[in-house]
């Protein structure tokens, strides 16, 4: 009866939608309800945050800053915040910038909803990838842009193809305004983009006139393999934004992200924020915590992520060995992204999952186009490790009887 009165309170006021409420239809992908094994969102172990020194960070932010803590705060965003997002980036990646040249959010997922806003426009082409993170390719729809595809291979974002789009517009005198790329561990499938493209597309993006946003979630969560510098580091010409958070390293409901961006663009990105800046308060305690522990804490969680990944990829490969499924084995993040085996049904597999209450993502979430649909994400993030590998061999399990 509630779900019946809401369908009818909805459609009683379509007709007021804006155009952008049209654009973006909700997601149709069906969840389990109350899940035994949740592989769906990529969210953080719980068992990983810092409960107590969290709470030790809050009473010294109220010692030390009082009122001020709880009052509107610089536009920009809190500035030591900056700074230490800065500390962030030399730490880890060796890229030198200044808290001018960042800007802070309501977590990443805002930071780049800001860039979109402020360059794309209702029929713009944009190019993005094939697959990409199902929540932002929402916020993109949002939009209304013509989006532009191109696959993602071991070496990330394929930039013969994103040349090959580029090309066509010129040709028929139409311009991209922006590129979209997740450049380490790409949300679903896992790669980082090679050093090689990194700088073909930002090769590109000067010869085509356009802007490369940058979307790096996942960096710092790094099991193996070596760190690539940012496309930001690399461009010396001021195409490039990048887009960061603090929702994998500290907790996801701390909602702290923020843009990199060549200091000319942060007044324009910054238009579209709100005055008092974002949650000046949390972004002071998050500031008080991370910056007695950060590099301590994210070697923590470097060691809890590679148990799980490592604990979710034995039990896949023990009961699908033989068959000709294709398994990503990614060197940071969250998430494992699976081609199914030749004959398998998603309906019947989803269906096997359903039963089974494993909560997981289905592929077409990720394609902005069609298609997809022998593709499965699983994130390995939220259980433990024991349970990543139980769970792991019954989605196996249901996809060998989804065969056929």
């Amino acid at each position: 009866m509630l779900s019946a009165m809401n369908a009818h309170a909805s459609a009683a006021v379509d007709h007021l939608l804006s155009t952008r409420a049209r654009l973006a239809p909700p997601a149709t992908t069906r969840p389990v309800v109350d899940p035994l094994f949740d592989f769906g969102a990529g969210q953080p172990d719980p068992g990983s945050f810092p409960y107590d020194d969290l709470v030790e960070a809050t009473a010294r932010v109220m010692k030390a800053e009082g009122a001020a803590a709880l009052m509107y705060g610089e536009y920009q965003g809190y500035r030591p915040l900056r700074e230490l997002v800065c500390h962030k980036y030399e730490l880890f990646e060796g890229l030198k910038v200044t808290p001018e040249n960042i800007l802070v959010a309501n977590g990443s997922g805002h930071a780049l909803a800001l860039a979109f806003s402020a360059f794309v426009d209702v029929g713009d082409p944009v190019i993005i990838e094939a697959p990409t993170f199902s929540g932002t390719l929402h916020t993109i729809r949002r939009h209304g842009p013509e989006i532009l595809c191109v696959p993602v291979d071991a070496e990330g974002m394929v930039t013969d193809a994103v040349h090959e789009h580029l090309e066509r517009l010129r040709r028929e005198g139409r311009h991209c305004k922006l590129i979209y790329t997740i450049v380490n561990f790409q949300n679903p499938a896992g790669p980082c983009l090679s050093l090689r493209r990194r700088h073909e597309l930002i090769e590109l993006a000067h010869r085509y006139d356009t802007i490369i946003l940058e979307d790096d979630a996942y960096n710092e969560l790094r099991f193996e393999g070596d760190v690539q510098p940012p496309v930001y580091a690399l461009d010396t010409g001021g195409r490039v934004i990048r887009a960061g958070t603090l929702s994998k390293i500290l907790g996801a409901g701390v909602r702290l992200g923020w843009l990199c961006a060549p200091r000319p663009l942060v007044p324009i990105l910054q238009m579209f924020l709100y005055g008092g800046g974002v949650s000046p308060y949390m972004s002071r305690v998050a500031t008080y915590y991370m910056r007695d522990h950060m590099a301590e804490h994210v070697a923590t969680l470097v060691d809890v992520y590679r148990a799980k990944r490592d604990a979710m990829l034995r039990g896949l490969w023990e009961v699908l060995e033989g068959t000709d499924v294709e398994i990503s084995r990614p060197e940071g993040g969250f998430f494992i992204w699976i081609k199914l085996p030749s004959g398998t049904n998603p309906a019947r597999l989803l269906e096997r999952a359903v039963q089974a209450r494993i909560q997981y993502s289905q592929g077409p979430a990720f394609f902005a186009n069609g298609g997809g649909e022998q593709f499965i994400r699983l994130a390995f993030s939220y259980e433990q490790p024991a349970r990543c590998y139980e769970g792991a061999r019954l989605v196996a399990q249901a996809i060998r009887e989804a065969r056929g």
